[in-house]
């Protein structure tokens, strides 16, 4: 029996003869003969850590929280910035939040934008500013949890807050 195939060159024809969906011209390869995947697992190994005990999990969270905040400073550091770097003065100020205990969070202004709209305060997403984005945040989150606000080489917003706020982590809602 034929069928035709389309191909690069017009259409042609080819044997089906032998073909079968349970004919396989070689061990490990599929109808078409390309090497089969049947029988593979596709699923990758995950690497799972220690569990931290009890006792030093607070200390552990600590030290992610911390890390988190300068993997955050540096990444401002290296790379392309196309709305400029925020200075070394402004990052030796939240440098200097984080060694204090306070977290730095990156938000977009997409995000201000959003909350701008719930607290009825304004800000243009278009032309952002870090105290217009300081003021959305102080009249949602209020004055005590928003501690400096800087913009990104991204032009998204970096924001210190403290890690606990009423005896919560504090996370951006998203």
């Amino acid at each position: 029996m034929m069928t035709n195939v389309r191909g690069r060159s017009g259409t042609r024809s080819r044997s089906t003869y032998g073909r079968s969906p349970m004919y396989t011209p070689k061990s490990g390869q599929d109808y078409w003969g390309k090497p089969s995947t049947y029988g593979r697992s596709t699923k990758k190994t995950k690497t799972t850590s220690t569990p931290v005990p009890a006792a030093w999990r607070n200390c552990s969270d600590s030290f992610a929280n911390k890390i988190y905040s300068y993997r955050t400073l540096y990444n401002q550091t290296k790379g392309p910035a196309r709305y400029g770097r925020p200075s070394p003065t402004t990052l030796n100020s939240f440098a200097n939040w984080i060694n204090k205990g306070a977290m730095v969070h990156t938000i977009t202004t997409a995000q201000v934008a959003r909350w701008a709209k719930a607290t009825k305060k304004n800000f243009n997403a278009r032309t952002p500013t870090p105290t217009a984005c300081k003021n959305v945040l102080w009249a949602k989150f209020g004055k005590n949890t928003i501690k400096a606000v800087a913009r990104t080489k991204t032009g998204s917003f970096m924001v210190a807050t403290p890690y606990f706020v009423n005896g919560k982590p504090f996370w951006f809602p998203k």
